[in-house]
């Protein structure tokens, strides 16, 4: 596992990041700072389990402080649940630039401009530029779908967490998950049925689970677009579509 802390700034904030298995981590109480989420503790316990994890970092003091970090799903799931107006901006801001700029050089930074001596550096410069514009196209392509999954919650070509799903229904996670057993739809471990993944409702994958010493695979169910549409029935259908949480 390879671990680099870098820190990056948004309209005053202060956003520490950590790079693990060459993914983007973020520190769950800086995001939730800037996304006005007053109790980040809470807005964390909101999220899949493997969109959250713990990790050792080094404080302003050089002290290890055991820190909560969200990965990219975690981040998005934040920002689709914050009030303030600024948050589409801070995601577009993530995705578009930072995410990007970390994946390639392995931390965000803005390059100072100096300007070419010679007619070669110039030629030299301009060579530099177009490649690494190529190169950020092609993360963009990779990196926007992330992000645009959390736009519209039942777009057709999208798998959701069950977490996302839930707040949609105004449901908790858990609660959701519960019910989905009972109707037979999910294993006791949360897992659908072979019979519901054919019909295009759920998928699953495997998801790194990072420990502060290891990193573990767990099976991660997510929802389609299909299935949105058959829990919405299932819930109506026992007269729980208005339930809160």
């Amino acid at each position: 596992m390879n671990q680099l802390q870098q820190v990056f700034n948004y309209q005053n904030h202060q956003v520490r990041t950590v790079i693990i298995n060459d993914e983007p981590w973020f520190v769950a109480k800086d995001v939730c700072d800037v996304l006005n989420h007053s109790n980040h503790k809470v807005a964390v316990s909101r999220l899949d389990e493997d969109e959250v994890s713990k990790v050792y970092l080094t404080d302003s003091l050089g002290r290890e402080q055991n820190t909560t970090i969200v990965n990219e799903s975690g981040l998005y799931a934040l920002i689709m649940t914050s009030n303030k107006h600024e948050a589409k901006q801070f995601k577009r801001w993530i995705t578009h630039e930072v995410i990007p700029s970390i994946r390639k050089t392995g931390s965000y930074s803005i390059q100072k401009y100096q300007l070419p001596q010679t007619f070669s550096e110039a030629l030299r410069l301009l060579a530099d530029e177009v490649e690494a514009r190529e190169r950020l196209e092609q993360q963009l392509k990779i990196t926007a779908p992330k992000a645009e999954m959390f736009d519209v919650i039942a777009s057709a070509d999208n798998a959701q967490t069950m977490s996302a799903v839930a707040k949609s229904f105004n449901w908790g996670r858990n609660k959701m998950f519960a019910f989905l057993r009972e109707q037979k739809v999910l294993r006791h471990n949360n897992e659908p049925y072979q019979e519901y993944i054919d019909r295009g409702y759920f998928s699953v994958r495997q998801v790194p689970i990072v420990r502060s010493n290891r990193t573990d695979n767990k099976v991660q169910t997510l929802v389609t677009a299909k299935g949105i549409e058959f829990i919405g029935r299932l819930l109506q259908k026992q007269g729980l579509l208005q339930q809160a949480k």
